[in-house]
């Protein structure tokens, strides 16, 4: 049996920390001894690297599924 294994969990938890990288970068300005750019720039630099690590497997998990199901 075909379903499709991309959840909607799996779309938000990408969305989710993307937009935690987002509040780094805004609040860097105010702390910027402990968490300044720096921080946000390597901060929201993981937060890219998994997303798209995190899309890439989204996209081949679709791709089985296209292939099996046709």
């Amino acid at each position: 049996m075909c379903t499709n294994k991309i959840s909607k969990f799996d779309i938000e938890t990408i969305i989710e920390g993307l937009q935690d990288a987002i509040n780094v970068c805004n609040t860097a300005p105010e702390n910027p001894k402990e968490q300044g750019y720096p921080y946000a720039a390597g901060y929201s630099r993981a937060a890219m690297q998994t997303a798209i690590e995190n899309l890439q497997t989204l996209m081949y998990v679709q791709e089985q599924h296209d292939m099996e199901c046709g």
